[in-house]
């Protein structure tokens, strides 16, 4: 199987979004649409299209086999800047009424308060997913490798990525691919991947 890595693009959302959904379906339902899921579906193509931001195609990396998306990913460090806040904060006021956008802002918080951000020296993985129909074919390890030759690229000592603890499929592979455990904070455990240039 040939397997390209490349940055999203606008084109892919209908196949990307999906994806990025699975990578973390309940949390985001829950966010994004108030346990509406086609809402929050709707609301993830509004921002991947919008190209920056936290959700923007820009900042996802897609596995491509066959001309079809078959994986998705992206990745944080501390160094995202400003143009990135106000971008992931367009994605949302652009898309909510006001009202709605700061309900979405308050469940956003009570979520993020379970996680950690990256430190100066990691390169944080997140929104992993593979196509259910592509799995156990390489895509994930494909995208993880990407992601760990792109992090030696910043100077990044440790790829990092938290995980829910009730995503145990998630926690298995991870582990598979070396990923130790590193603490847990909340509903989710924290992964570390230490590199060697």
């Amino acid at each position: 199987m040939d397997i390209k890595i490349r940055q999203g693009l606008v084109s892919d959302a209908s196949q990307a979004v999906p994806l990025l959904l699975s990578a973390a379906e309940d949390l985001l339902v829950s966010v994004f649409g108030n346990g509406d899921t086609r809402h929050t579906l709707d609301f993830l193509t509004h921002a991947w299209k919008g190209k920056y931001g936290q959700y923007g195609c820009n900042n996802h990396w897609v596995a491509v086999v066959d001309d079809a998306v078959v994986g998705v990913i992206t990745a944080w460090h501390t160094k995202l800047g400003p143009v990135f806040d106000r971008a992931s904060l367009d994605s949302i006021t652009t898309f909510y009424s006001l009202d709605d956008a700061m309900a979405v802002l308050m469940r956003n918080q009570a979520v993020a308060v379970g996680l950690t951000p990256p430190s100066a020296t990691e390169l944080m993985l997140g929104h992993v997913a593979v196509d259910s129909i592509a799995r156990r074919g390489g895509i994930g390890r494909a995208m993880i490798d990407h992601m760990r030759d792109y992090a030696i690229e910043l100077n990044k000592q440790a790829l990092v990525l938290d995980v829910q603890i009730s995503n145990i499929a998630a926690i298995r592979f991870y582990q598979n691919v070396n990923f130790k455990e590193q603490s847990v904070n909340g509903t989710f455990v924290r992964f570390v991947h230490a590199l060697s240039g």
